[in-house]
């Protein structure tokens, strides 16, 4: 097992201190590094924690070396090499991407809507997504004429146009960058399309997850526009995914949860909801041409009318493990 690594769990809120390969790492708030021992899988891991204590399950990834730290006046942000899964974003505690796989959610977050939306998209928003993923797939829409571009850490988009340029590939000049809280947006029908990339919503960074947000979220959006938002997995750890569910509800006529495999995320796989207030069909990718297929590496028209299928245990209200959440 682990070692070091229990009592690290059950206090979530600790740092994590270890001495590896000549550096100093942590990990910030949350989350653990910890040493394996069990053969050809030795190594030094980062284990995941959001600070509840309650998860089903943990995510381990195994890492080589850290390459920044930064403490901003937001969060402690690291970006780590990895043995296997390129180089990782870490934002207290909590992996955020990868680089070997972050085109499975940057991919599907931004396309899915921009090939169903009605009216060919010219505006878009992008609230959090600080790493430089959702703004580089959004750029590869030719029909975009403006794409605002909203994280409240501007540090953040600092270190990772810095270390992780592949995320910033296709960025251009129709891109405008503001350093301020998603939430305090004040804009009336600017955009057709909208991605929410936001972090977990834990206790301190939860302005994205909140019935103002929405609210202003709502407003925004052109009345044939699309927005998406991470909603977090439906199953077996259903509280981000319910939660968002109903705010989704509360302030757009039509709501639909998709979702796809995302394997350095928790469980493998990342959902998102996707909302308008038109009458389209989401699960019909009526506009391909939007979307340059020879650099998709995910997404496809197949797997776009798939993702909305969901099985019957994301529906069904059974606990994965009876108990143990509450």
């Amino acid at each position: 097992m682990p070692t070091g690594a229990s009592d690290g769990i059950a206090t979530a809120y600790a740092e994590a201190w270890s001495i590896y390969g000549g550096e100093r790492m942590s990990t910030g708030t949350v989350g653990q590094i910890v040493e394996y021992k069990n053969g050809s899988t030795d190594g030094t891991y980062i284990l995941e924690d959001d600070r509840s204590c309650k998860a089903a399950q943990l995510t381990a990834i195994r890492i080589e070396r850290l390459v920044e730290e930064y403490i901003s006046d937001y969060q402690h942000i690291a970006v780590y090499e990895t043995a296997y899964h390129g180089k990782m974003l870490v934002l207290d505690g909590i992996v955020q991407m990868t680089t070997n796989d972050e085109f499975c959610y940057h991919e599907m977050i931004v396309h899915v809507p921009a090939t169903v939306i009605g009216p060919e998209p010219k505006t878009a928003l992008v609230v959090g997504g600080g790493d430089g993923g959702v703004v580089n797939q959004m750029c590869k829409i030719a029909s975009l004429e403006k794409i605002v571009w909203i994280d409240i850490d501007s540090d953040v988009v600092r270190i990772c146009r810095q270390h992780l340029p592949e995320l910033h590939e296709h960025h251009d000049q129709r891109v405008e960058f503001i350093a301020m809280d998603g939430a305090d947006i004040e804009f009336d029908r600017e955009f057709d399309l909208i991605v929410v990339d936001g972090t977990d919503p834990l206790e301190d960074k939860a302005s994205l997850w909140s019935q103002r947000f929405y609210s202003r979220l709502a407003r925004a959006v052109k009345h044939e526009g699309v927005v998406t938002a991470l909603a977090g997995w439906a199953w077996p750890e259903p509280d981000m995914y319910l939660a968002i569910r109903d705010l989704s509800h509360a302030f757009f006529d039509h709501s639909r949860y998709y979702w796809f495999l995302d394997p350095s995320m928790r469980y493998g796989y990342t959902g998102v909801f996707l909302m308008t207030n038109s009458k389209v069909d989401p699960t019909v990718p009526a506009h391909l041409d939007r979307v340059p297929q020879d650099s998709m590496r995910y997404y496809n028209p197949g797997i776009h009318s798939a993702a909305f299928v969901q099985p019957t245990c994301f529906t069904s209200g059974t606990p994965f493990a009876p108990g143990s959440m509450e």
